[in-house]
């Protein structure tokens, strides 16, 4: 019991070695423990738990990959090479023979460039302020 003390008190001081923690947690999960060290016999369950858990998802991943699908280089080279010449297909497939800007207006589509800057002047002249106007919306003079 004395030495289970000492191993306490370095435990709570943090200058307990992980041998040492080891042997702390097996006391509180399968050993007959005094009444008043009762009340730290959840907190080492619980670590102890912890660590069980921590081993079993380190075993299955250690698993998965010792027996998972692992594609080689030259799989992910041919897999990349497949995408990268759809890509370059749909592409070439969607360009068509010449290339023209346009604009939709009111649902028709016009392709002259001076009635689209027209319009585009005359969109920009109804959204836009003169000075008096922004001033009167900015600072409004109260009465």
């Amino acid at each position: 019991m004395k030495k289970m003390e000492e191993l306490l008190e370095k435990y709570f001081d943090g200058a307990t070695s992980c041998e040492e923690e080891r042997i702390l947690r097996h006391f509180f999960t399968t050993e007959q423990v005094p009444p008043q060290w009762e009340a730290y016999r959840p907190l080492f369950a619980y670590l102890d738990k912890e660590i069980q858990e921590l081993r079993h998802s380190e075993d299955v991943v250690r698993t998965h990959r010792r027996f998972g699908w692992r594609p080689s280089l030259r799989q992910t080279v041919s897999i990349a090479a497949g995408i990268l010449l759809c890509i370059g297909i749909t592409r070439f497939l969607s360009i068509s023979g010449e290339t023209e800007n346009f604009v939709v207006i009111d649902e028709k589509r016009y392709t002259d460039p001076t009635m689209v800057q027209a319009k585009a002047r005359e969109a920009l002249l109804n959204v836009s302020f003169t000075d008096e106007e922004l001033n009167q919306l900015l600072f409004p003079i109260e009465p």
